[in-house]
């Protein structure tokens, strides 16, 4: 009786091995441009990216939407939920301003979310305080 007890009882090796391992990527950066003026803009928001840590799992959408040359629309998307839409021409101060503004709208985002999880946990574990 023992023997079957012990060889149907979890092992702590076993149970490890059962888990499943954490995802080694918290976040994605998607690229869907299409010209140029697009291709830089992402060039630029990623080379300036860096995250906030313990975000958790996220996606952020580059899209471009074509518009009258020489200029084009770029959609920003966090977690898909539309951003921003920035007008965009060839100006390399303005594609700067765009990108700089991007980064703060995401990263806003991004922090906002984290934060009403948190108090949304919180209140979750305590019954008497709700969230309206």
């Amino acid at each position: 009786m023992r023997l079957l007890l012990k060889a149907t009882a979890p092992d702590s090796a076993q149970a490890a091995l059962r888990r499943l391992p954490e995802t080694e990527i918290s976040g994605l950066l998607i690229d869907q441009t299409l010209t140029k003026i697009g291709h830089d803009f992402y060039a630029l928001f990623y080379a300036q990216w860096d995250p906030p840590p313990n975000l958790g799992e996220f996606t952020v959408l580059i899209r471009e939407k074509p518009g009258r040359p020489p200029s084009t629309l770029i959609a920003l998307e966090v977690n898909e939920n539309l951003l921003v839409e920035l007008p965009l021409s060839p100006n390399y101060e303005a594609l700067e301003e765009a990108v700089a503004y991007g980064l703060n709208a995401a990263t806003d985002y991004l922090i906002n979310a984290r934060t009403v999880g948190q108090q949304l946990e919180k209140t979750a574990d305590d019954p008497g305080k709700e969230v309206y």
